[in-house]
């Protein structure tokens, strides 16, 4: 009996193992499908779109807000980000995109960043997703990139 548990353990584990990779295939493909729109200004290669000297957008590889707790990255996603007057050498604003995305979509680009242009972070699956948007439903505007910067370096 007792060397019928660990194939059986394994096999289970195993299995698991191969359905999260798919889930996170999956959410990766729907994520790069739904990057489009952020290439205008982060670019394909997610550095950000130069404009002579400038950049229409920060870069997103190593970028703390996009592998630091999702939900500050999907607060950025779902409200968008207000210009910092300060910042000159960025240019552009980040449009809300929480009406063109669905839980779905939103967690792919979410998931998608967090592991391409050399990121590596845990996925954010529908479920968070549908968390982070109701956890964020009262705010009504774009929010300062500076606030966003300072509230993922506190966690």
């Amino acid at each position: 009996m007792k060397h019928l548990l660990i194939p059986v353990l394994a096999a289970t584990v195993l299995s698991a193992s191969a359905d999260e990779a798919a889930d996170k295939a999956k959410l990766i493909e729907t994520g790069k499908a739904n990057f489009a729109t952020c290439m205008a200004c982060h670019g394909p290669d997610g550095t950000g779109l130069p404009v002579g000297d400038k950049k229409m957008a920060p870069t997103l590889a190593g970028s703390k807000v996009v592998n630091g707790d999702p939900a500050v990255f999907a607060l950025a996603v779902l409200k968008g980000i207000q210009k910092d007057p300060a910042n000159t050498e960025i240019l552009g604003v980040m449009a809300p995109l929480e009406a063109a995305l669905d839980d779905e979509k939103l967690a792919g680009v979410l998931t998608y960043v967090r592991n391409s242009f050399g990121n590596s972070s845990s996925v954010v699956t529908p479920a968070d997703a549908a968390k982070y948007r109701a956890q964020f439903k009262d705010i009504k505007a774009p929010v300062l990139r500076t606030d966003l910067e300072k509230t993922a370096a506190k966690k």
